[in-house]
Order: C-alpha cells, then structure tokens, then sequence
C-alpha cells in the first residue's frame, strides 16, 4: 500500500511539471515569480499555536504557475498531496486545486497572503476558500482555519 502511495505521489508530481509547461494566462510568468521553486515547512501555526511535527510536514513546489505539494500530520501520518494552478497578484495568493488525493476537494481554490523575507516564505491563510463554481463559501462551512506556514527553500 505504501508502495501504491508513493507511485501515486511521483505520478502526481510529474504531471504537475508537464502541465506546468502548457499553463498559461496567469500572473506568475515562466522565471519571473519569485515564489518559483521547492519550499519546505519548518514552522506551522494553527490559530496561533505553534505545530510541532515529528518530521517535515510539508515540500509544496511552484513553478510557472503551477503547484504540487505532499503534507503529512505532526504525527508523521499521510495528510494528503494536492496539486494546481496558482495566481500572484501583489501580497496576494489564490490556488486552484486540480488534482488532490481527497479528490472532495479538487476544483476548490483557497486565497491566502504571501511575504518572501530572503529565502523564508511566509503564507498566512485561509483568508477565503472557492467552490467549484468560484465562490467564496463562508468560514464555518470548511472550518475558518487560520495559519501561519514558515517555508525555507528546499536543499537537496
């Protein structure tokens, strides 16, 4: 079964990159997001409350528009892998999922703020979350979670 996971998850990321080629029409233009790149989670606050995981829980890769990520719960468990299309637009973020091992989820988006200090990402979310349709659905229908995510540049 785990095997079944991860050939899942290298099936995902890899059509993620084909498709990160042929996406077009948004603002993060081929090199010039500066957000482009593999970004790991190394500190994760839940409605202020630091998340101590006992492994990294999360790499999210942008690039040319396009997302993937693999997340796992502090407890090291599976949480899920997710992939799609991202827009910047100033501070800024929206993600549209087209892809998503919870698939109750694909075709959601969820807009979040964004701040690069140096090679720290700071995300801060969920300021709003999109039905299939595009619309803002309120906070008590998926929760109204509130996060700090500190993400440095993944090193090989």
């Amino acid at each position: 079964m785990k095997n079944y996971r991860l050939i899942c998850i290298l099936c995902l990321l890899s059509c993620a990159c084909e498709s990160a080629e042929k996406t077009s029409g948004t603002s993060a233009s081929p090199g010039t997001s500066p957000i482009d790149g593999a970004w790991e989670v190394v500190e994760n606050r839940v409605d202020g409350k630091v998340v101590v995981p006992v492994r990294p829980q999360q790499i999210k890769v942008f690039h040319d528009g396009f997302f993937s990520f693999i997340h796992y719960n502090p407890d090291g468990t599976f949480h899920g892998a997710g992939a799609g299309t991202y827009t910047l637009d100033g501070n800024q973020y929206k993600e549209t999922f087209r892809y998503y091992s919870d698939t109750t989820w694909v075709g959601y988006g969820d807009a979040q703020t964004w701040e690069l200090r140096g090679d720290t990402l700071l995300f801060s979310g969920f300021k709003t979350v999109y039905d299939r349709a595009g619309k803002a659905m309120p906070a008590d229908a998926w929760g109204g979670d509130k996060f700090v995510e500190k993400r440095v540049r993944a090193k090989p």
